[in-house]
Order: structure tokens, then sequence, then C-alpha cells
């Protein structure tokens, strides 16, 4: 019934995408510009990933868990540039090796899910986004950023991939260890409500935001 709404998730990518693009004169450095090139990698992601059993006759999971891998490899790095603590910047190196290391894993012995979601290092990767997100949060919570924090274009990136992430891992685990039964038309509406909730943070930190807050 909802199948049809997983085609649009494209959309929705691509009109983040042009806003973000639109913004970029105040996204002066080049960590801002990056947030833009994350999503049309997305959008890039979504195209291979609708043609890629056309072209390939393979199930396209080898196109999401690289995804995956690269997607929190970039989240952990930027959630690191934007740490100022040392000890949270410590954390966040060592939590990159850890999620390096359980891709790696999944990889190697997990190999009956080469054609499946990488349950396992998507969990880990969420877990470790979410605890170093904290971390961002308290780091501004304490400082003089909380006066403007809203005017940041990291803070309302930071929300949308937490917005996506936290709640469908939850998802995801049931469906995999069938606490659920996984149907597609609800899978679809999951993943169209949650895009739409993490795209709608994108777009409003680009027009929200404030130059002298986005570097």
């Amino acid at each position: 019934m909802f199948e049809f709404l997983r085609s649009y998730i494209i959309y929705m990518a691509l009109l983040s995408g042009v806003i973000g693009v639109l913004s970029l004169p105040k996204l002066p450095g080049n960590k801002a510009k990056f947030l833009v090139v994350l999503i049309w990698f997305a959008v890039l992601i979504e195209i291979v990933g609708y043609y890629f059993t056309y072209w390939t006759g393979l199930l396209n999971y080898y196109v999401y868990n690289f995804y995956m891998f690269a997607s929190f490899t970039a989240y952990i790095l930027l959630i690191r540039s934007l740490l100022t603590k040392i000890n949270n910047r410590i954390a966040a190196v060592l939590f990159l090796i850890l999620f390096m290391v359980s891709f790696v894993l999944n990889l190697l012995y997990f190999k009956e899910e080469i054609n499946q979601s990488f349950t396992y290092s998507f969990a880990i990767g969420v877990l470790l986004v979410m605890i170093l997100s904290c971390l961002y949060l308290v780091e501004i919570f304490n400082s003089d950023k909380i006066l403007n924090f809203k005017k940041s274009v990291f803070f309302w990136y930071i929300l949308g991939i937490l917005v996506f992430h936290v709640p469908f891992l939850p998802f995801m685990l049931a469906i995999n260890w069938f606490l659920i039964k996984q149907d597609e038309s609800i899978f679809s509406l999951v993943l169209f409500i949650l895009n739409f909730l993490m795209h709608g943070c994108f777009i409003i930190g680009f027009a929200w935001s404030e130059k002298k807050y986005n570097y």
C-alpha cells in the first residue's frame, strides 16, 4: 500500500541538497560545506541503489552497506571536528576505530549476511554517534554557544541524523530478530517518515542558520 513512498525519498534528498547548494554563501568553511557533500552523496547512493539490481543482477545491500560504512565514518569525523574538549576528541577517534573494527568483523565472521544489511555494525554505529552527539550537546549547553545553538547548521544536521537513526535502529533490530514481520509497505512508510524528518532538519538548518555560527 505504501511501497511507492520509498521512491520519493530521493526527492527529499534532492530538495535538501539543492537548498544546501543555495545556502553555500553562509557555509563559510570546508566543514560546513561538507554537510552539503554528504547530502549529495546520499542522493547518489539512492540512485545507484535503485538501479543496482537492474544493472548487476545482485541485491543492493552491497551499496547500502558501503553507504552505512562511509556515512557513519563521516558522522564520527564531523562530530570530532566540532568537539572542543581533548578527552571527547580522543573518544571520537577511539569510537571511529571501534566502528571500523566492527564493520570488518561483520564482513569476516558473518559472511552469510553479505547479501543482507550489516545490522550489528549499524547498531554499533548508531550508538557511537549517539554518544558523541550527546557529548557535543553537553559542550554546547556548558558554553556561551547555548544562546545561539539553533542558528548553527551543525546542530540541525546532527539532530537530523539522530532523528533518523535512533528510531530506525529498534525497528531494524526487530525485523532482524523476527520480533516483527518485515512488510515492505510498513518498511517504506517508516523510511519515508524518518527521511522526511531528517531532511526537514537539514533544510531548517540551511534556512535558519547564520554564517557567523557555521564555522
